[in-house]
Protein backbone atom coordinates (compact mmCIF):
# COMPACT_ATOMS: atom_id res chain seq x y z
CA UNK A 1 0.00 0.00 0.00
CA UNK A 2 2.91 2.36 0.67
CA UNK A 3 3.77 2.23 -3.02
CA UNK A 4 0.19 2.66 -4.28
CA UNK A 5 0.69 6.34 -5.18
CA UNK A 6 3.34 5.21 -7.68
CA UNK A 7 0.83 3.21 -9.76
CA UNK A 8 0.20 5.94 -12.29
CA UNK A 9 -2.17 4.22 -14.72
CA UNK A 10 -4.04 2.14 -12.14
CA UNK A 11 -4.62 5.20 -9.94
CA UNK A 12 -6.00 7.21 -12.83
CA UNK A 13 -8.37 4.41 -13.81
CA UNK A 14 -9.46 3.68 -10.23
CA UNK A 15 -10.14 7.36 -9.58
CA UNK A 16 -12.28 7.61 -12.72
CA UNK A 17 -14.30 4.51 -11.91
CA UNK A 18 -14.86 5.58 -8.29
CA UNK A 19 -16.15 9.00 -9.34
CA UNK A 20 -18.56 7.51 -11.89
CA UNK A 21 -19.75 4.99 -9.29
CA UNK A 22 -20.27 7.51 -6.48
CA UNK A 23 -22.08 9.97 -8.70
CA UNK A 24 -24.49 7.46 -10.23
CA UNK A 25 -24.71 5.35 -7.02
CA UNK A 26 -23.91 2.22 -9.00
CA UNK A 27 -21.68 -0.40 -7.37
CA UNK A 28 -18.35 -1.21 -8.99
CA UNK A 29 -18.27 -4.80 -10.23
CA UNK A 30 -15.27 -6.77 -9.07
CA UNK A 31 -12.73 -7.24 -11.84
CA UNK A 32 -10.76 -10.40 -12.50
CA UNK A 33 -7.00 -10.36 -11.84
CA UNK A 34 -4.93 -9.10 -14.77
CA UNK A 35 -4.31 -12.10 -17.05
CA UNK A 36 -0.88 -13.44 -17.91
CA UNK A 37 0.04 -13.86 -21.58
CA UNK A 38 3.14 -16.01 -21.25
CA UNK A 39 5.43 -16.49 -24.23
CA UNK A 40 5.73 -20.22 -24.99
CA UNK A 41 8.95 -22.03 -24.20
CA UNK A 42 9.59 -24.35 -27.12
CA UNK A 43 12.19 -26.99 -27.88
CA UNK A 44 15.61 -25.43 -28.45
CA UNK A 45 16.91 -28.24 -30.69
CA UNK A 46 15.70 -30.03 -33.78
CA UNK A 47 16.37 -33.50 -35.12
CA UNK A 48 17.17 -31.91 -38.48
CA UNK A 49 20.05 -29.87 -37.07
CA UNK A 50 23.18 -30.37 -39.21
CA UNK A 51 26.05 -32.28 -37.61
CA UNK A 52 29.76 -31.57 -38.03
CA UNK A 53 31.50 -34.14 -40.23
CA UNK A 54 35.07 -32.91 -40.52
CA UNK A 55 37.76 -35.32 -39.28
CA UNK A 56 41.01 -34.22 -37.66
CA UNK A 57 42.85 -34.79 -40.94
CA UNK A 58 40.28 -32.71 -42.79
CA UNK A 59 40.60 -29.99 -40.18
CA UNK A 60 44.38 -29.86 -40.55
CA UNK A 61 43.93 -29.55 -44.32
CA UNK A 62 42.13 -26.25 -43.75
CA UNK A 63 45.37 -24.50 -42.83
CA UNK A 64 45.28 -21.09 -44.43
CA UNK A 65 41.48 -20.78 -44.11
CA UNK A 66 39.91 -18.40 -41.60
CA UNK A 67 37.23 -21.06 -41.27
CA UNK A 68 39.67 -23.25 -39.33
CA UNK A 69 39.28 -21.05 -36.23
CA UNK A 70 35.49 -21.30 -36.44
CA UNK A 71 35.61 -25.10 -36.58
CA UNK A 72 38.12 -25.20 -33.73
CA UNK A 73 35.81 -23.13 -31.50
CA UNK A 74 32.86 -25.30 -32.46
CA UNK A 75 34.72 -28.46 -31.39
CA UNK A 76 35.73 -27.22 -27.93
CA UNK A 77 33.70 -28.26 -24.89
CA UNK A 78 32.32 -24.72 -24.70
CA UNK A 79 31.38 -24.84 -28.37
CA UNK A 80 29.56 -28.14 -27.97
CA UNK A 81 27.52 -26.75 -25.04
CA UNK A 82 27.05 -23.25 -26.48
CA UNK A 83 23.75 -21.43 -26.07
CA UNK A 84 21.40 -21.23 -29.07
CA UNK A 85 22.48 -17.63 -29.74
CA UNK A 86 26.16 -18.61 -29.68
CA UNK A 87 25.49 -21.54 -32.02
CA UNK A 88 23.74 -19.12 -34.36
CA UNK A 89 26.79 -16.84 -34.34
CA UNK A 90 29.05 -19.81 -35.16
CA UNK A 91 26.80 -20.85 -38.05
CA UNK A 92 26.65 -17.33 -39.46
CA UNK A 93 30.44 -17.05 -39.32
CA UNK A 94 30.81 -20.51 -40.90
CA UNK A 95 28.53 -19.57 -43.79
CA UNK A 96 30.32 -16.27 -44.32
CA UNK A 97 33.83 -17.77 -44.33
CA UNK A 98 33.16 -21.06 -46.12
CA UNK A 99 33.07 -19.75 -49.74
CA UNK A 100 36.62 -18.37 -49.57
CA UNK A 101 37.88 -21.58 -47.99
CA UNK A 102 36.13 -23.73 -50.60
CA UNK A 103 37.69 -21.64 -53.35
CA UNK A 104 41.14 -22.05 -51.80
CA UNK A 105 40.73 -25.83 -51.41
CA UNK A 106 39.59 -26.19 -55.02
CA UNK A 107 42.62 -24.23 -56.17
CA UNK A 108 44.92 -26.48 -54.13
CA UNK A 109 43.33 -29.68 -55.43
CA UNK A 110 41.58 -30.66 -52.18
CA UNK A 111 38.26 -31.27 -53.93
CA UNK A 112 37.02 -33.86 -51.45
CA UNK A 113 37.34 -31.55 -48.48
CA UNK A 114 35.88 -28.71 -50.52
CA UNK A 115 32.85 -30.91 -51.22
CA UNK A 116 32.48 -31.64 -47.49
CA UNK A 117 32.44 -27.91 -46.79
CA UNK A 118 29.88 -27.36 -49.56
CA UNK A 119 27.62 -30.00 -48.03
CA UNK A 120 28.05 -28.49 -44.57
CA UNK A 121 27.34 -25.01 -45.92
CA UNK A 122 24.20 -26.18 -47.71
CA UNK A 123 22.97 -27.96 -44.59
CA UNK A 124 23.60 -24.96 -42.36
CA UNK A 125 21.99 -22.60 -44.84
CA UNK A 126 18.89 -24.82 -45.04
CA UNK A 127 18.70 -24.83 -41.23
CA UNK A 128 19.56 -21.15 -40.76
CA UNK A 129 16.05 -19.76 -40.28
CA UNK A 130 15.28 -22.46 -37.74
CA UNK A 131 18.51 -21.59 -35.96
CA UNK A 132 17.56 -17.89 -35.93
CA UNK A 133 14.10 -18.67 -34.57
CA UNK A 134 15.52 -20.87 -31.80
CA UNK A 135 18.17 -18.34 -30.82
CA UNK A 136 15.91 -15.29 -30.81
CA UNK A 137 12.17 -16.04 -30.65
CA UNK A 138 12.63 -19.11 -28.47
CA UNK A 139 15.42 -17.60 -26.40
CA UNK A 140 15.33 -16.51 -22.75
CA UNK A 141 15.79 -12.87 -23.72
CA UNK A 142 12.59 -12.93 -25.80
CA UNK A 143 10.61 -14.45 -22.92
CA UNK A 144 12.02 -11.75 -20.64
CA UNK A 145 10.95 -9.10 -23.16
CA UNK A 146 7.34 -10.30 -22.84
CA UNK A 147 7.41 -10.98 -19.08
CA UNK A 148 4.54 -9.09 -17.45
CA UNK A 149 5.43 -7.13 -14.31
CA UNK A 150 3.32 -7.42 -11.16
CA UNK A 151 2.99 -3.62 -11.11
CA UNK A 152 3.56 -0.84 -13.63
CA UNK A 153 4.67 1.97 -11.37
CA UNK A 154 4.85 5.23 -13.28
CA UNK A 155 4.90 3.48 -16.65
CA UNK A 156 5.07 4.69 -19.39
CA UNK A 157 6.76 7.83 -18.06
CA UNK A 158 9.67 5.78 -16.75
CA UNK A 159 9.99 3.45 -19.76
CA UNK A 160 13.24 3.50 -21.72
CA UNK A 161 13.40 3.38 -25.50
CA UNK A 162 16.57 1.26 -25.47
CA UNK A 163 14.74 -2.07 -25.84
CA UNK A 164 12.69 -0.74 -28.75
CA UNK A 165 15.81 0.53 -30.51
CA UNK A 166 17.61 -2.78 -29.96
CA UNK A 167 14.58 -4.66 -31.27
CA UNK A 168 14.64 -2.56 -34.43
CA UNK A 169 18.36 -3.17 -35.02
CA UNK A 170 17.87 -6.89 -34.33
CA UNK A 171 14.97 -7.12 -36.78
CA UNK A 172 17.08 -5.55 -39.54
CA UNK A 173 19.89 -7.99 -38.89
CA UNK A 174 17.50 -10.94 -39.03
CA UNK A 175 16.25 -9.69 -42.39
CA UNK A 176 19.84 -9.57 -43.64
CA UNK A 177 20.48 -13.06 -42.27
CA UNK A 178 17.38 -14.31 -44.09
CA UNK A 179 18.42 -12.53 -47.31
CA UNK A 180 22.04 -13.76 -46.98
CA UNK A 181 23.39 -10.22 -47.06
CA UNK A 182 24.86 -9.92 -43.57
CA UNK A 183 28.33 -8.71 -42.59
CA UNK A 184 30.74 -9.79 -39.85
CA UNK A 185 29.54 -6.88 -37.70
CA UNK A 186 25.95 -8.14 -37.92
CA UNK A 187 26.92 -11.42 -36.27
CA UNK A 188 27.44 -9.78 -32.87
CA UNK A 189 23.82 -10.15 -31.71
CA UNK A 190 24.31 -10.93 -28.03
CA UNK A 191 24.49 -7.27 -26.86
CA UNK A 192 21.17 -6.68 -28.65
CA UNK A 193 19.62 -9.73 -27.02
CA UNK A 194 20.83 -8.53 -23.62
CA UNK A 195 19.26 -5.12 -24.25
CA UNK A 196 15.79 -6.49 -25.04
CA UNK A 197 15.65 -8.38 -21.74
CA UNK A 198 13.97 -5.28 -20.30
CA UNK A 199 10.29 -6.26 -20.33
CA UNK A 200 9.03 -3.57 -22.71
CA UNK A 201 6.56 -5.99 -24.31
CA UNK A 202 5.35 -7.32 -20.97
CA UNK A 203 4.66 -3.81 -19.72
CA UNK A 204 2.56 -3.15 -22.81
CA UNK A 205 0.53 -6.31 -22.26
CA UNK A 206 -0.09 -5.46 -18.61
CA UNK A 207 -1.11 -1.90 -19.46
CA UNK A 208 -3.50 -3.08 -22.18
CA UNK A 209 -5.12 -5.66 -19.90
CA UNK A 210 -5.34 -3.17 -17.01
CA UNK A 211 -7.04 -0.57 -19.19
CA UNK A 212 -9.46 -3.10 -20.68
CA UNK A 213 -10.48 -4.40 -17.25
CA UNK A 214 -10.95 -0.92 -15.76
CA UNK A 215 -12.91 0.50 -18.69
CA UNK A 216 -15.12 -2.59 -18.62
CA UNK A 217 -16.01 -1.61 -15.06
CA UNK A 218 -16.69 1.98 -16.16
CA UNK A 219 -18.86 0.70 -19.04
CA UNK A 220 -20.92 -1.33 -16.58
CA UNK A 221 -21.59 1.78 -14.47
CA UNK A 222 -22.52 3.89 -17.49
CA UNK A 223 -24.77 1.24 -19.04
CA UNK A 224 -26.52 0.43 -15.76
CA UNK A 225 -27.12 4.08 -14.86
CA UNK A 226 -28.35 4.78 -18.38
CA UNK A 227 -30.80 1.87 -18.29
CA UNK A 228 -32.11 3.04 -14.91
CA UNK A 229 -32.67 6.57 -16.22
CA UNK A 230 -30.22 8.24 -13.89
CA UNK A 231 -28.59 10.37 -16.57
CA UNK A 232 -31.64 11.49 -18.51
CA UNK A 233 -35.25 12.20 -17.49
CA UNK A 234 -38.01 13.71 -19.61
CA UNK A 235 -35.56 14.33 -22.43
CA UNK A 236 -33.22 16.36 -20.26
CA UNK A 237 -29.92 15.56 -18.64
CA UNK A 238 -30.15 15.16 -14.88
CA UNK A 239 -27.72 16.59 -12.34
CA UNK A 240 -26.19 13.12 -12.13
CA UNK A 241 -25.78 13.16 -15.91
CA UNK A 242 -24.21 16.62 -15.89
CA UNK A 243 -21.72 15.71 -13.16
CA UNK A 244 -20.91 12.42 -14.89
CA UNK A 245 -20.30 14.25 -18.15
CA UNK A 246 -17.82 16.51 -16.34
CA UNK A 247 -16.12 13.45 -14.83
CA UNK A 248 -15.72 11.89 -18.26
CA UNK A 249 -14.30 15.12 -19.70
CA UNK A 250 -11.89 15.77 -16.86
CA UNK A 251 -10.78 12.31 -15.77
CA UNK A 252 -11.14 10.21 -18.91
CA UNK A 253 -10.61 12.50 -21.89
CA UNK A 254 -8.01 14.75 -20.27
CA UNK A 255 -6.30 12.27 -17.95
CA UNK A 256 -6.72 8.59 -18.82
CA UNK A 257 -6.56 9.12 -22.57
CA UNK A 258 -3.30 11.04 -22.19
CA UNK A 259 -1.85 8.05 -20.29
CA UNK A 260 -3.31 5.63 -22.83
CA UNK A 261 -1.83 7.60 -25.73
CA UNK A 262 1.62 7.38 -24.13
CA UNK A 263 1.21 3.60 -23.75
CA UNK A 264 0.09 3.34 -27.38
CA UNK A 265 3.20 5.27 -28.41
CA UNK A 266 5.31 2.57 -26.74
CA UNK A 267 3.47 -0.01 -28.80
CA UNK A 268 4.05 2.01 -31.96
CA UNK A 269 7.79 2.09 -31.20
CA UNK A 270 8.09 -1.70 -31.31
CA UNK A 271 5.31 -2.60 -33.76
CA UNK A 272 7.21 -2.23 -37.05
CA UNK A 273 10.30 -4.05 -35.78
CA UNK A 274 8.18 -6.76 -34.16
CA UNK A 275 6.26 -7.37 -37.38
CA UNK A 276 9.44 -7.47 -39.48
CA UNK A 277 11.18 -9.85 -37.09
CA UNK A 278 8.34 -12.34 -36.78
CA UNK A 279 7.31 -12.16 -40.44
CA UNK A 280 10.81 -13.19 -41.48
CA UNK A 281 10.51 -16.35 -39.36
CA UNK A 282 6.81 -17.23 -39.60
CA UNK A 283 7.43 -20.20 -41.89
CA UNK A 284 9.56 -21.95 -39.24
CA UNK A 285 7.50 -20.90 -36.20
CA UNK A 286 5.61 -23.81 -34.60
CA UNK A 287 1.85 -23.68 -34.08
CA UNK A 288 2.25 -22.94 -30.35
CA UNK A 289 4.19 -19.78 -31.14
CA UNK A 290 1.77 -18.62 -33.84
CA UNK A 291 -1.16 -19.16 -31.48
CA UNK A 292 0.56 -17.11 -28.80
CA UNK A 293 1.25 -14.36 -31.35
CA UNK A 294 -2.46 -14.13 -32.20
CA UNK A 295 -3.46 -13.97 -28.54
CA UNK A 296 -0.79 -11.39 -27.75
CA UNK A 297 -1.66 -9.18 -30.72
CA UNK A 298 -5.36 -9.32 -29.84
CA UNK A 299 -4.51 -8.01 -26.36
CA UNK A 300 -2.32 -5.23 -27.75
CA UNK A 301 -5.03 -4.24 -30.21
CA UNK A 302 -7.22 -3.48 -27.20
CA UNK A 303 -5.00 -0.46 -26.54
CA UNK A 304 -6.90 1.17 -29.41
CA UNK A 305 -10.29 -0.57 -29.52
CA UNK A 306 -11.22 -0.44 -25.82
CA UNK A 307 -11.02 3.38 -25.43
CA UNK A 308 -13.02 3.81 -28.66
CA UNK A 309 -15.72 1.47 -27.39
CA UNK A 310 -15.81 3.36 -24.09
CA UNK A 311 -16.31 6.67 -25.92
CA UNK A 312 -19.21 5.08 -27.83
CA UNK A 313 -20.85 4.00 -24.57
CA UNK A 314 -20.30 7.44 -23.02
CA UNK A 315 -22.02 9.07 -25.98
CA UNK A 316 -24.95 6.68 -25.83
CA UNK A 317 -25.40 7.13 -22.09
CA UNK A 318 -24.77 10.86 -21.67
CA UNK A 319 -25.26 12.61 -25.03
CA UNK A 320 -28.68 11.35 -26.11
CA UNK A 321 -31.09 12.88 -23.63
Amino acid sequence: MACADQELGANKLDNYIARLSNTAEIDIVESAPVARILAPQLLETSSSEPADSLSLIDFLSLSGCELQVNIARRNTSMGRTASPSQRLILDLEFLRLAPACIELLDAEGDADIADVLRQQSDARLAFLKQRIFTAILDGPEWRDFWEQPATLGRYPETASGDAAQSLWVLSQRVLRFSNRTWSAEDENIEPLLASIRANAGGQLLTAALLQASALDQANHILNTAHEQGRYCQNGKRTDVGTISKTIVTKFFAADIQAWSAQVSQRHYEIQTALSALESALTDVAPAAYRNWMEKRDAVLQQLYTVPREHVHIVQRALDNC
